[in-house]
């Protein structure tokens, strides 16, 4: 496990009231971001900050016993924190990777993505993305998706779902979520399963 992960779990400790669930998200982000590795080309650290984000995208509950604005409340935590294992951009990359697991993606008026680079917006908008399909797949807490499986073609990307049991509220989710990776990846997503 690597001093960033450690550090993240660390975090979550203080905050995360229902880890299994962020652990879950964590190893669906991960296997999502593997399978799809020939098209974003995305390296080893990107990977590390996704596990990292996605350990950390419901801290924000702590804050927001309602769960209103709750991806807010995440951001602005792992923002806050006295990073180790973190340079300063990858902070505000992590801290927007977890924002955008729920509700609007990236607006003209969201201060906070449109202050980070070009190449930062990219990998956000990849690696958000991701999250907001994990996230999706796990809409129950129950972890009925066991696996994913993420491949893309030409015109499509495709997340193959090993599922223990009914998953109705995980698809529904996912056909809400998969926004923000269609934008970045210029291509439909569509769940099979």
């Amino acid at each position: 496990m690597s001093k960033l992960v450690e550090e993240s779990r660390l975090l979550r400790g203080r905050y995360d009231e229902e880890p299994s669930h962020s652990d879950h998200v964590a190893a669906l982000a991960l296997q999502i971001f593997d399978g799809l590795r020939l098209w974003h080309g995305l390296g080893d650290r990107p990977r590390e900050l996704l596990h990292a984000a996605a350990l950390l995208h419901d801290i924000g509950w702590s804050q927001t016993p309602d769960g209103k604005g709750h991806h807010k409340w995440s951001a602005k935590l792992i923002r806050e924190h006295g990073w180790k294992n973190l340079k300063k951009d990858e902070v505000l990359a992590v801290a927007q990777i977890a924002r955008y697991h729920r509700k609007a993606i990236p607006q003209p008026d969201h201060v906070d993505f449109h202050a980070l680079s070009a190449v930062a917006q990219k990998t956000v908008m990849i690696l958000g993305g991701i999250l907001r399909l994990a996230d999706a797949l796990d809409r129950t807490h129950t972890a009925r998706i066991e696996q994913v499986e993420a491949v893309c073609t030409k015109s499509t990307i495709r997340v193959r779902v090993k599922a223990n049991g009914k998953w109705d509220a995980e698809r529904t989710m996912f056909e809400t979520k998969r926004d923000m990776l269609q934008l970045a990846a210029e291509r439909a997503v569509i769940c099979e399963g």
